[in-house]
């Protein structure tokens, strides 16, 4: 705007044009500049006195007001210190987050106009960002939850009440400010960034996911393209390079960062970064991502990849256009989905491939509007040759119609579908919504598919705007705006709610965009009318008679609408249910649009009909009178002046003629003709304009009514007062149609019809304000003064008890007073009184008002004995009334209620009320999205929104000035509140409970004043005053995380913690439940407030800088040095009165504690609080210490649970800092640094010293104290950081052997304690406990302890626990056990510091001990000694662990033990092996040489054990690009070991086989199907075409399984005895939780150490790939417990192989079996996926999957088999691939061949486009199929047949015609020698005949939803070969059956493509003759 419309003095850089709209706008420039000086001089100050809190928030709450109420109204200058201002509060390291968070949230507002500020102007340091964030989220407090950040919970789940996840999302609020600033880094930022990630980046580490969350956030990618080489040149590549080796699907917890880094960067590049080589790889993993059951033979294997829809369609929609294949993949894609977009065909991939559309459709437009409509501005645009083309747009268009047109039906995914069609009507209205139409003209034809015809009223809304302006391409859309709304007349059913319904919102949505006129005369007076113009014009002469039709069916739909009362005995409570409410409001809105835009004349006609169906009518006032009532309000709204004339004289005189008559006045039950019309009047007075002249006619009626006996009656006529009073007072526009223009403009002038739908001019609005002056002011002072001085006067004297009325009287009394007050609540001033301050600010508080009229209104009192201030004056007659009425112990709950109602409006209602605007809001907001043009932008909304957003606006400013200073008579009130929340009456506790929340919320710190009054209520015995009790706990509880428990305040904790812990006990289900709740509202919303107080000096220089800045400058420009002293010295005195306070509190609770007069309930409540007082910025007082310490041993096991989780919060609090030191990785490792090259691996000199080497074990102190161990396991791998940190050596840490006397008082406490031997014991024998058989297993918590203990104390205690630990392992009982385990793993863990002798004598000790522990292992132990090893293992350095791992590796294969010790070792070598990733390479090759010659094992479970360690070792062999190979075991060379050992296994025809191989003399005729071709949805990935599992029922393997069915036999420790028939349930694959794997970021203990995928990988006795971040073992892993010893038998060599086979055979099966665990482990989890050499196994795996007679070797093949086709190939392995199928397409075996192509067919649809990329490969498959479609087996053939329809389907084969003239050539050659030789065919010429027809039925198969040109010939073609051979006729009957079923729903569209010939023939194939034929 210019600068001198508002005489700012300066260019504002964004002002809220809706502000101009106002009545008053032109004179807002005083205000914006008073305002913006108060904030700039009160914030500055705030910060340069040290108040952050509450100044400081207090000023950028007021800042966020501004931006608001006035946009970024400021000049640049201010603009940007403001930036720079709240950059310096965001990033001061150590303040509370919600404070952060604040700081953080203004910020990003600032920032988000990115036009406003270049990168030039404003320059923002990543690296404080960067410390931030990692302050916050990867901290070692905050991973045991010591942090208490919101939103994060510090217990695994709540006992009481159900915590919603979403109600502070503390790191999306930092990530966002982050994703603000990014844009001004400064340029050398990536460079520094990456120096600084990549040391993080090593796969196999959790710290790979805290690498790709940094790039993600941090990275910058918007600079300018000439600076390329600054930005993403400098790791592009690099990343793109770890994303495709590391491409397996299971990685997808960061591989979603990685994907949104690279949307991100092409996105801000459209044409500058070039993406054409990645594209097939990318939709590839998109179309994983869908999570489609495309599986081989019912085996999910994974959930999908890691892609979200909106990073996936970004990046597509980045890469459309400039000759890009985007487009091409993009259609084909689609083409892939369609079948499950079919409404038939949903399922948990419907929700994303619906967002897929929608994403895609948003970010088409996005780009569009950036390229053609977007200002330009300091961001890269779109580079020319890259800007789309009408071309690219209108295929784009064409591509996603299809399955919109689809989903549209679907019951989930209509809103969708409607949302992506209007997108696309902005595109191309001419290819969208013809469609559309078409499908709702032939729904309104028919009654019987009501959700067809609500979904295609839906949808066609969406595309309404487009529809009815008649654009340039599309002018035939106005044509069916008329005949639709007639034809839509019937859908207003009062029998069909949802019809209904969206008929409304059908009719509302045209109406609002068409004004009603008759054009019809336009034809003779406008003379350039097009045709269609014409044909419209004529239309519009039926307007008339819509609007008439319309209020007939609504008149029906009132006489039909009736409350169904179930009572009579009160007849207030009676209310619409929430049909009725959706119905009132449909209707009225709609009539209210339809009268607004109708031209005076129709809008008379209407008023007419109206008029004349509520005269004389008696209509029931619930429902039915409500409907009517709102028509009548609809139309007073629209024309006051006429419609106010017609009815209010008419109403007013029948209702005094009725109720002058005493009886009636006494009447109880008043008839409906009185109720119905005192309801009419009060919705005929809810309008703007005209009203002030009715009042003398309304006072009499108010004056007879208002004390009339009947309940409703005196209710109703409130309403007409409370009405009357409002709508006098209240501002409106005088109109709100969609066209300025006057109605009687001339049509030669102002054609309306050519404006359709035409977008409101926001600069000429012409909007017209109804605004209330003194006639308004006069009569609603007149109205107040007559009405509510009376009941103030009686109410006064019922208070001082010169009255006494009953209570009718009185609830009627207190009834009127209400309704005045809400009523004439925007005239009424707030009560002046001097402010209470609850709290010091250094600067003031703000007290500024906001203008919202031009004619303040103010109503007052000139009564004596009264306030002239008329809330004054309610308020202290209330406050009497109340405090009489509970004095005298009144029971009239309704009366109290109504008075705790007057309460709320005093305070709150200023004119608006804050639900209403909240709700107007919503509708806005829903009605400006379903309407706006997102293409153009710029505020391109019809004429009535943007009304309606003016008038919102004035609204939200109305509630900005109800903002008040606290007073006296607040305070009265609030203990008013207090008083009546503790009342014996729920209903009316309940009611000052919610208002006295809202008032704690609206006045900060104001729960201050009722706290002694609280306490005091506290205090009473629940016995005796149970309701009072109650009440004052409701109160403390208060709203969500809104409760008393945890304001931020330590005087007010220190009053209410030990009053509610002293608070006498009572055992009433109800206060337990409370008391419960308020435990819990404290574990989940307890935060981490502050003590102490810091301001950076960052921030105080920009604080300066903002008050020395002009326009507009402040009077006082700087802040006196002494008055900055005098704030430093305060703010130091505030922190140690805070930790004065901090300290008191844990001392007084302690006392309470040690007194040991608690109920055990508060005695646990007491130690929960002490607990979330353990911090880590201040030392824990030794009383709290104590107070948890001494109850560890407590005899309630809850309390002790709860002490156990508090302890290691107090180690960690006493923990003394280890000195770090820095060393040179090159100088150690002897070598040179490389400049600017990368070599990530494990085998580069420079971090060979980093790995295990056996032969420089530690034997001297000298080598213990070496710098050469690095405890963190991710560095080294990828790149060493700029300076490499590391521990110091352990004599040069903080001393271990201390005395007594040389602790801290605290930390005697833990000394006294663990000193004790019964203290220990008893601690002990508690631990070793069992307390829930199923659930108990290693104990994060617990381990801590230990770990916290031996790491503070060194080995003082070790010799306590050392007889217990051996006792322990030496029971078998598992609690016993998993007490050992815990204890060891806190040993190992805590003596990381301890000196050599020290460290020596623990293995001396543990070394037995873990022996004896390991052979008496158990099934129920195995997992908690698994979890022992691997945390023991974890971030530790191997060298300085191996007595671990060399005892983990000793002779793991003993010959004396059983099989289950055996696979139990191997589990436990793996699980600590494991932890240590790449750094063991040396123990992996001894291991994997040692198992070698086993790999046969006889023993089942030790060779599924195997599997797994060979997934273990073979793991970590990963190249990156540009990196070193692997030192680890190579799976090549492994595999090349293996083939040669397995070649017996293949063979040709044995005897005992015969039945599997191909038999020349097999009879085909003989041969009958074992299944059918597919069923229409599946096409290709039909699983009816697959033969069944032999041996699997259905009930094993479900459509929902994953691979937890198939894994879970493969790699399972125990079995079902070998006779079994069914698979196992396999192991859960998908079990990763990324929200529960972000809560243990690297953490340095077991939650980090359990969550490490890693661990899983290798040592899990389930195998999972993924495994959830708090278990080593999910619970349900183990789970034959019974069957141990079915499960370690020696398992007997299966099937035709045992019968004549020999021993080298049998050990050939069972080294197959081992492979096959090996091979599902490997493709599952290994990170590069599925190697060329694995593919080598492809014609063992195939051949021996049919195996019957043998279910463990059947089902592991099986399971290896759908890993393998499921897998990612990427583009250099699918030779491999390819190759090994065709190997097996050549075997003699059928079953291989069947099984090979249902691998195939899952591999290509799951590979499409990266297959589809390669040359040769698409021609090859087709071919292949093609092929075995001559396959000598029938079950061969109609597999090909199969895949062939699905690769036809998906447009994976081109050359359609080609193929299918083929088949019809063949089938044609065989008619032909048929018909010549007149004989029967060879076996060999029917089979290549029905290869022919087995080919054309793969072409009808794949479109099971559309008929293309060339079917119905084909399907003919089809039919004259129903008499063939054997099973030709079988074939083409199953085919036809299938399209019949598939084409029914949509058979009328369909038939239209055959011809009359073809139907007959058609139909005579598909009807069955009739049997009386």
């Amino acid at each position: 705007m210019k600068d001198d419309e508002l005489n700012l003095g300066f260019m504002p850089q964004k002002y809220v044009i809706y502000n101009k709209l106002l009545p008053y706008g032109e004179d807002l420039g005083p205000e914006v500049l008073g305002q913006l000086k108060e904030i700039k001089e009160n914030l500055s100050k705030a910060v340069i006195l040290h108040d952050i809190r509450p100044g400081c928030i207090h000023w950028v709450a007021r800042l966020s007001r501004y931006v608001k109420l006035y946009g970024v109204c400021m000049s640049k200058e201010d603009h940007i210190l403001f930036v720079k201002l709240l950059y310096e509060l965001c990033v001061t390291l150590n303040q509370e987050f919600w404070v952060t968070a604040k700081f953080a949230q203004m910020l990003t507002i600032l920032l988000k106009k990115k036009e406003l500020l270049t990168p030039g102007e404003v320059v923002l340091d990543w690296r404080p960002l960067f410390e931030l964030y990692e302050s916050f989220f990867y901290n070692s407090y905050n991973t045991i939850g010591m942090l208490m950040l919101p939103s994060r919970t510090r217990r695994t789940a709540s006992r009481m009440i159900s915590r919603k996840k979403d109600i502070s999302n503390a790191e999306g609020v930092i990530e966002s400010m982050i994703r603000a600033c990014r844009s001004y880094f400064p340029h050398e930022a990536t460079a520094e960034i990456l120096e600084t990630v990549r040391p993080l980046m090593c796969p196999f580490d959790m710290s790979m996911q805290r690498a790709m969350v940094y790039l993600e956030l941090f990275l910058p990618t918007s600079l300018s393209p000439e600076l390329s080489h600054l930005s993403w040149e400098l790791w592009k590549d690099e990343l793109l390079g770890i994303w495709i080796a590391c491409h397996n699907s299971h990685l997808w917890f960061w591989e979603n960062n990685v994907f949104w880094l690279f949307s991100r960067l092409a996105w801000h590049n459209i044409g500058y970064v070039d993406w054409e080589e990645h594209l097939p790889i990318v939709f590839t993993k998109v179309l994983r991502s869908f999570r489609l059951p495309v599986s081989y033979k019912k085996v999910q294997v994974t959930k999908g990849d890691g892609l979200s829809q909106f990073s996936s369609s970004m990046f597509i929609v980045a890469n459309l256009g400039g000759g890009s294949k985007t487009q091409e993949h993009l259609e084909r894609l689609f083409k892939s989905l369609e079948s499950y977009y079919h409404p038939s065909n949903s399922g948990h991939w419907s929700r994303l491939l619906h967002e897929f559309l929608n994403k895609l459709t948003l970010l088409f437009i996005r780009r569009l509007h950036r390229e053609r409509h977007k200002a330009p501005s300091w961001e890269t645009e779109v580079a020319p040759h890259k800007k789309l083309t009408e071309d690219e747009i209108t295929a784009f268009v064409r591509c996603v119609q299809t399955p919109a047109m689809l989903a549209m039906f679907s019951h989930t995914g209509t809103h969708d579908a409607g949302i992506v069609f209007h997108r696309l009507s902005l595109l191309r209205p001419e290819i969208v919504t013809p469609p559309l139409l078409e499908q709702l003209y032939s729904s309104l034809e028919t009654s019987t598919e009501p959700h067809r015809l609500t979904a295609s009223l839906e949808c066609v809304v969406c595309v309404a705007r487009t529809m009815v302006q008649g654009v340039k391409y599309y002018p035939e859309g106005q044509t069916h705006v008329i005949p639709l709304l007639i034809q839509t007349l019937p859908g207003i059913d009062p029998n069909d709610i949802r019809k209904c319904m969206v008929t409304f919102q059908f009719i509302y949505t045209l109406v609002t965009l068409v004004p009603f006129i008759d054009c019809s005369s336009a034809l003779d007076q406008v003379s350039d009318l097009t045709e269609i113009e014409q044909q419209v014009c004529l239309q519009t002469a039926s307007f008339e008679d819509f609007v008439l039709q319309f209020m007939d069916r609504c008149f029906a739909l009132i006489e039909n609408s009736t409350l169904e009362q179930i009572t009579q005995l009160d007849r207030e409570t009676e209310k619409m249910n929430r049909e009725e409410n959706m119905l009132e409001m449909g209707l009225s809105s709609t009539f209210s649009a339809i009268l607004t835009q109708s031209h005076p004349k129709i809008y008379k006609a209407a008023l007419q009909r109206l008029q004349t169906f509520i005269s004389g009518k008696m209509i029931e006032i619930h429902v039915a009178g409500k409907f009517a009532a709102n028509m009548c309000r609809s139309a007073v709204k629209v024309n006051p002046k006429e419609a106010l004339k017609i009815f209010v004289p008419g109403v007013c005189r029948l209702l005094l003629a009725l109720t002058d008559n005493e009886e009636v006045q006494n009447e109880e039950n008043l008839d409906d003709e009185i109720l119905f019309n005192l309801l009419l009047l009060s919705e005929l007075v809810r309008c703007g304009g005209h009203l002030v002249e009715y009042v003398p006619q309304i006072i009499p009626v108010l004056q007879q009514t208002l004390h009339l006996k009947c309940r409703e009656g005196y209710h109703l006529a409130g309403s007409v007062l409370r009405f009357l009073l409002k709508y006098l007072g209240v501002s409106l526009p005088s109109e709100y149609r969609s066209l300025s223009y006057d109605w009687n403009t001339p049509l030669t002038e102002y054609l309306p019809i050519r404006h359709w739908g035409e977008a409101g001019n926001i600069h000429n609005l012409g909007i017209k304000w109804v605004e209330p002056g003194k006639a308004e002011e006069a009569a609603m002072s007149d109205l107040v003064r007559t009405f509510l001085v009376p009941e103030l006067k009686l109410l006064k004297e019922v208070a001082l008890g010169e009255k006494e009325v009953s209570r009718e009287v009185l609830q009627q009394s207190i009834s009127i007073t209400l309704d005045v007050i809400l009523g004439a609540g925007v005239a009424l001033p707030h009560w002046e009184g001097e402010a209470i301050d609850l709290i010091n600010m250094a600067v003031k508080k703000d007290s500024s008002r906001f203008m919202t009229r031009k004619y303040e209104l103010c109503v007052t009192l000139d009564t004596p004995g009264f306030p002239s201030n008329v809330r004054k004056a309610t308020a202290d007659v209330i406050l009497q009334l109340v405090n009489q009425m509970h004095e005298k112990g009144s029971d009239d709950t309704k009366a109290l209620g109504l008075a705790i109602s007057i309460y709320s409006g005093l305070i709150f209602f200023h004119g608006v009320s804050k639900e209403d605007f909240d709700a107007r809001w919503k509708s806005f907001q829903f009605i400006k999205d379903a309407l706006a043009n997102k293409l153009a932008r710029n505020k391109q909304h019809i004429r009535s929104l943007l009304i309606e957003r003016a008038v919102l606006h004035q609204e939200s400013r109305v509630l900005e000035n109800s903002t008040v200073h606290l007073t006296e008579t607040h305070s009265k009130i609030m203990a008013s509140l207090l008083q009546l929340s503790t009342s014996q009456y729920s209903g009316v506790r309940s009611k000052a409970q919610s208002v006295l929340s809202q008032v704690f919320h609206y006045f900060p710190y104001s729960y201050k004043i009722v706290l002694p009054n609280l306490i005091k209520y506290l205090s009473v015995d629940p016995t005796e005053n149970h309701e009072q009790f109650k009440g004052s706990l409701y109160v403390l509880l208060g709203k969500q995380n809104k409760s008393l428990m945890v304001r931020r305040d330590w005087e007010s904790l220190n009053m209410l913690w030990p009053a509610v812990i002293s608070a006498k006990h009572s055992e009433k289900p109800s206060i337990i439940k409370l008391m419960n709740a308020i435990s819990d509202s404290i574990y989940y919303y307890m935060e981490l407030f502050a003590i102490y107080h810091k301001v950076s000096d960052g921030a105080v220089t920009a604080a300066k800088a903002v008050l020395a800045s002009k326009n507009p400058s402040h009077s006082e420009l700087t802040v006196s040095p002494e008055a900055i002293d005098a704030a430093r010295k305060q703010l130091a005195k505030t922190g140690d009165h805070n930790n004065y306070m901090y300290n008191n509190l844990i001392e007084k609770m302690s006392k309470l504690l040690e007194s040991g007069v608690l109920h055990w309930r508060c005695h646990n409540l007491t130690l929960n609080l002490l607990g979330c007082l353990i911090r880590p910025d201040v030392t824990y007082p030794a009383c709290g210490v104590r107070a948890i310490t001494t109850n560890l041993i407590h005899d309630n096991i809850r309390i002790r649970e709860t002490c156990l989780f508090y302890m290691p919060w107090i180690f960690k609090n006493q923990k003394r800092k280890h000195l770090k030191i820095r060393i040179d990785p090159f100088a150690i490792g002897g070598s040179k640094p490389v400049p600017g090259k990368l070599l990530p691996g494990d085998s580069r000199p420079d971090n060979e010293w980093l790995q295990y080497d056996s032969s420089r074990k530690i034997k001297t102190e000298e080598q213990w104290e070496e710098t050469r161990y690095v405890e963190k396991t991710y560095f080294g791998w990828y790149t060493w950081p700029r300076e490499m940190m590391v521990y110091a050596p352990p004599t040069k840490q903080p001393p271990l052997d201390r005395k007594r006397e040389e602790l801290k008082e605290e930390e005697c406490v833990i000394y006294d304690f663990f000193s004790s031997e019964g203290c220990v014991d008893k601690l002990v024998s508690f631990l070793s406990l069992e307390e829930n058989k199923e659930r108990d297993s290693f104990n994060n918590r617990r381990y801590w302890l230990f770990k916290g203990l031996f790491r503070n104390f060194g080995d003082t205690f070790l010799k306590q626990f050392e007889s217990h630990i051996r006792k322990l392992v030496e029971e078998t009982h598992k609690s016993s056990q998993r007490c050992a385990t815990e204890i060891i793993t806190g040993m190992i863990r805590g003596s990381k510091h301890w000196t050599f002798a020290k460290h020596q004598a623990l293995w001396e000790m543990l070394k037995p001990i873990m022996q004896t522990g390991i052979s008496n292992v158990t099934v129920e132990t195995v997992e908690d000694w698994g979890t022992c090893m691997a945390t023991a293992s974890a971030d530790r350095d191997p060298n300085r662990l191996s007595p671990l791992l060399e005892l983990l590796l000793e002779e793991p294969l003993r010959a004396g033990e059983s099989a289950f010790n055996v696979s139990s070792r191997m589990y436990m070598l793996m699980g600590g092996l494991g932890q240590q990733e790449w750094r063991v390479s040396e123990l992996c090759h001894r291991l994997l040489d040692y198992l070698r010659p086993s790999l046969s094992h006889p023993y089942k479970s030790i060779r599924d054990r195997m599997g797994s360690v060979l997934t273990g070792i073979f793991l970590y062999d990963l190249l990156l690009p540009g990196g070193t190979p692997s030192r680890y075991p190579n799976s090549s060379e492994f595999i090349e070991f293996l083939i040669p050992q397995l070649s017996a296994l293949i063979q040709e025809t044995s005897s005992g086989a015969a039945q599997d191989c191909d038999m020349e003399t097999s009879n085909m005729s003989s041969l009958q199907p074992d299944y059918s071709l597919p069923p229409s949805g599946s096409l290709m990935f039909s699983e009816g075409a697959v033969p069944p599992i032999l041996g699997l029922s259905s009930a094993s393997l479900s459509d929902s399984d994953s691979i937890t069915k198939v894994l879970h036999a493969v790699h399972k420790d125990e079995e079902a005895s070998a006779k079994f028939s069914e698979m196992h349930q396999l192991v859960n694959i998908s079990s990763l939780n990324p929200s529960r794997l972000l809560n243990t970021r690297d953490g340095k203990d077991a939650f980090r150490a359990s969550a490490k995928i890693k661990l899983r990988d290798s040592c899990d006795i389930s195998s999972d790939v993924i495994c959830e971040p708090m278990e080593i073992i999910s619970s349900d892993s183990v789970i034959l417990k019974n069957n141990v010893l079915d499960n370690h038998v020696k398992s007997p060599v299966n099937g035709f192989i045992v019968a004549s086979g020999t021993e080298e055979r049998k050990a050939a099966i069972r080294l197959m079996n081992t492979l096959c665990r090996w091979l599902v482990g490997q493709m599952g989890r290994s990170y590069n996926g599925i190697s060329p050499e694995m593919y080598r196994f492809l014609p063992h795996l195939c051949q021996l999957e049919s195996v019957d007679n043998d279910p463990e070797l059947r089902n592991n093949c099986v399971a290896a088999l759908a890993l393998m086709s499921q897998g990612l190939v990427i583009p250099e392995r699918i030779p491999a691939l390819l190759e090994a199928v065709s190997q097996v397409a050549q075997s003699s075996w059928w079953r291989a061949r069947a099984a090979v192509l249902s691998l195939l067919q899952v591999a290509v649809f799951t590979n499409m486009f990266t297959i589809l990329n390669n040359e040769s490969a698409p021609t090859k498959i087709q071919e292949l199929v093609v092929g075995l479609l001559s396959d000598v087996r029938l079950e061969v053939q109609q597999m090909a047949s199969t895949v062939l329809s699905g690769l036809i389907h998906c447009k994976f084969i081109q050359a359609e015609e080609k193929l299918l003239d083929e088949f019809t050539s063949k089938i044609q050659n065989g008619r032909k020698r048929k018909r010549k030789r007149r004989e029967p065919l060879t076996p060999q010429q029917v089979l290549e005949l029905h290869a022919g027809v087995l080919g054309l039925c793969a072409y009808v198969s794949a479109f099971p939803y559309d008929v293309p040109d060339m079917l119905p010939q084909v399907l003919v073609t089809l039919s004259e070969h129903l008499n063939d051979p054997h099973p030709i006729p079988a074939t083409i009957k199953t085919t036809l059956s299938n399209f019949r079923r598939t084409h029914h729903d949509n058979w009328r569209d369909h038939k239209q493509k055959f011809t009359e010939d073809q139907l007959v023939v058609l139909t005579d194939l598909l009807l069955s003759p009739s049997y009386y034929a």
